[in-house]
């Protein structure tokens, strides 16, 4: 019986802070590549003994699978616009329009998402978020009021605006970091007061002066405590205490607050 050769064959693969000025009392307020084998006169080995004069076939090439588009801050293109329907089908409410460029809105909606599915906050929808984006977790309203009312989820960083115990809009945003400061000559910490308020005052103007810094059409729910606009909203709790969103939020969501609207805070 004539012997037979063993040859190897290997193969390689290829394969987002800025501090709020809160406690402000208001005024009046791939596919797999092979690496080449012998020559094509040489039969390649089995991996088993195969019979006497039985011919094993090399395996096939793997199809390759063009990847994924990862897209980030300033990507454009029917992708990027697919994605903003997405979000926006999915109730992010910082896609502003779907206008087929990635922005800061479009940035804002990404990191909420990621928030509220458990994925790392960098504002980049690459395979994870992708993946996520297709079989997303819905969160759902704690309280089922009969008014509209606002959630502050402070585990996941973000604001819910509810209407008939459905959330309608989710918002990027960012509380209390839980660092000591001085204000007035006093120490205290930035945190954001978990509880069921009411806005009680809205601020008439734009920016509002404060002693830390200014604030953005704030609304006021607990003391100095408010929900405003401010122009950088980092993915982490970074404020005094206040919920920050970004300014072109609070410009849209306007309209939509009111005095003696409920808040719920909570921590998870």
């Amino acid at each position: 019986m004539p012997a037979f050769r063993r040859y190897a064959v290997t193969a390689a693969l290829a394969g987002l802070t800025s501090l709020a000025a809160c406690g402000t009392t208001p005024a009046t307020q791939p596919g797999a590549a092979r690496s080449p084998g012998p020559a094509a006169a040489t039969q390649a080995p089995p991996a088993a003994t195969p019979a006497p004069g039985t011919a094993t076939p090399a395996p096939s090439g793997t199809p390759k699978v063009p990847p994924q588009p990862v897209l980030r801050l300033d990507s454009r293109g029917r992708a990027v616009l697919a994605l903003q329907r997405r979000l926006a089908a999915l109730r992010y409410f910082d896609v502003a329009r779907a206008d087929g460029m990635f922005g800061p809105g479009t940035y804002h909606a990404v990191v909420a998402f990621q928030k509220v599915q458990g994925l790392t906050r960098d504002g980049i929808a690459g395979p994870a978020t992708g993946a996520r984006l297709a079989r997303p977790d819905i969160p759902a309203a704690r309280y089922r009021l009969a008014a509209t009312s606002l959630e502050v989820n402070l585990a996941r960083q973000v604001i819910y605006y509810v209407s008939a115990g459905t959330i309608q809009r989710i918002i990027d945003a960012s509380t209390g970091s839980g660092a000591w400061y001085y204000s007035h000559g006093r120490q205290a910490r930035a945190i954001t007061p978990a509880g069921r308020y009411r806005i009680y005052w809205r601020y008439p103007g734009g920016r509002q002066p404060g002693p830390l810094s200014s604030m953005y059409r704030p609304v006021y729910f607990h003391g100095g405590y408010a929900v405003h606009g401010m122009t950088s909203v980092p993915a982490y709790p970074a404020s005094h205490g206040c919920v920050q969103m970004t300014v072109p939020a609070m410009d849209r969501m306007w309209s939509s607050l009111w005095t003696g609207m409920p808040v719920a805070i909570y921590r998870s």
